[in-house]
């Protein structure tokens, strides 16, 4: 009798444990943080190009679709006077100056390249031959500069990866707001983006592949970014430092209108934008 009283209640201690709920269970983990598991997300691979339009980048905001590049166009070299700026992105080819090249070698022997070709400087490490790239602004917003670069390959990771930049116009430092990531990244003198500053990108070893770019303040690496007012026309110009620093495409974009994760693919098959040409 006593062996048939514990059968029975091992079996209903048993049926009673297989009832539990999986929301029981779901409230027992969230409940208790010492012994909830989190699984970290899966790094998302972005697809150039390609990648669908996904959450914006701060509440309320619509991120727009630049045009792409079309492969039945050939490209054309253009001397462009001012290039104008839609949605809060400029791209512009590098060889699209109105500036003489002078010790910039004009090429298309790296792959990647968008345009016509690139721009690969040759001169003294001192810094020469500035090119001069204008464009006018019809949105304002905070901006960030950064580059389509390459530097040869088998070389140290800090050789033949940078120049100086410098912006003219009315504007101040640009201060990104905090929704965004790397958000203390950003500018905060403004004297150092109105002068000639080592600017510095990670670029491909013998190709073109991201966007990127930051400058150099010794200690101090932040993004180059900018508060442009509408309406107004800026002036950057960029001159040589690092021999064999090849430059192929500019990306100026609206950090509060473009997801940073599409950059490289904008930086590689969005279109060239409009630009008043020079005779």
């Amino acid at each position: 009798m006593k062996l048939t009283i514990s059968i029975l209640s091992l079996v209903a201690i048993s049926l009673i444990s297989c009832s539990k709920s999986k929301d029981d269970i779901d409230l027992i983990e969230i409940t208790d943080p010492e012994t909830e598991v989190i699984t970290p997300k899966e790094e998302e691979v972005i697809v150039e190009g390609t990648d669908p339009i996904k959450i914006p980048i701060c509440d309320g905001v619509t991120q727009p679709v630049p045009e792409l590049i079309n492969e039945n166009v050939i490209p054309v070299d253009k001397k462009c006077g001012i290039f104008l700026e839609k949605n809060g992105l400029l791209i512009f080819e590098a060889e699209n100056t109105s500036s003489d090249f002078d010790k910039w070698i004009y090429e298309t022997a790296i792959p990647g390249y968008r345009g016509t070709g690139y721009l690969r400087y040759n001169g003294p490490f001192t810094g020469s031959s500035p090119l001069v790239y204008k464009f006018k602004i019809e949105n304002s917003g905070i901006y960030r500069f950064m580059i389509r670069s390459s530097k040869p390959a088998g070389v140290e990771q800090d050789a033949n990866n940078d120049c100086f930049i410098k912006m003219e116009g009315n504007f101040v430092a640009g201060e990104m707001n905090s929704c965004i990531a790397n958000a203390d990244r950003n500018s905060t003198q403004t004297n150092p983006l109105k002068t000639d500053t080592k600017f510095f990108g990670t670029g491909g070893d013998g190709e073109f592949k991201n966007a990127a770019g930051q400058l150099d303040l010794h200690s101090v690496k932040p993004w180059a970014t900018y508060n442009f007012k509408a309406g107004e026309t800026y002036t950057l110009t960029i001159t040589g430092r690092s021999s064999k620093f090849s430059i192929d495409r500019i990306l100026i974009a609206d950090l509060n209108k473009y997801d940073y994760a599409k950059y490289n693919a904008y930086a590689k098959n969005a279109v060239q934008n409009d630009c008043v040409v020079e005779n």
